[in-house]
């Protein structure tokens, strides 16, 4: 009988945190996930590049990523203007094809050098990957980084003199 009295609380208290968790890592962040085989189609197609938000059910940045950053009207502009949005968890077995291969959702992740989430990932639409940013971004960052990425400056301007030139002073790290 003791072991029914702390065994129900016990699970009870696992039914309600596996619950929540599950219910966090469904926020709408106001974005309208593609598939990466859509997003790679729908590429070529338009010529758009596809961002790959590379997340874990567990990371607390990327929840305040799809809180905090996703739904910001600056952010919603670029990426329906520039990108085709994708999200892939980086510990999932989901399938994904990527580049006309197939892979577990871990296995890309492994592929991509996914080590930290979250990390976006900025393809160009013949699925070559441009660059890649880890960590949680806030929207006056995310946004204008998009927008250097989507005017094709990645690799020729530096990004901190493009946040200048916008008139947006971003600080650095001190080593």
């Amino acid at each position: 009988m003791k072991f029914f009295r702390l065994t129900i609380p016990l699970l009870l208290t696992l039914l309600i945190v596996s619950t929540t968790l599950a219910q966090e890592s469904s926020v709408d962040s106001g974005v309208e996930w593609q598939t990466l085989e859509e997003a790679q189609k729908k590429a070529k197609e338009t010529g758009k590049k596809v961002l790959v938000f590379g997340y874990a059910d567990w990371c607390t940045y990327c929840m305040k990523m799809r809180k905090e950053t996703y739904p910001e009207e600056n952010v919603q502009k670029s990426l329906s203007d520039d990108f085709i949005p994708v999200q892939i968890n980086g510990e999932s077995e989901e399938e994904i094809v990527f580049n006309g291969k197939t892979y577990k959702s871990y296995e890309l992740a492994r592929y991509l050098r996914l080590t930290s989430y979250p990390t976006h990932y900025f393809l160009n639409s013949e699925g070559k990957i441009i660059g890649a940013q880890p960590g949680f971004l806030p929207a006056e960052v995310f946004s204008p980084l998009m927008n250097y990425v989507s005017e094709d400056l990645f690799g020729k301007v530096p990004f901190l003199d493009y946040m200048e030139k916008k008139g947006i002073k971003l600080e650095q790290e001190q080593n």
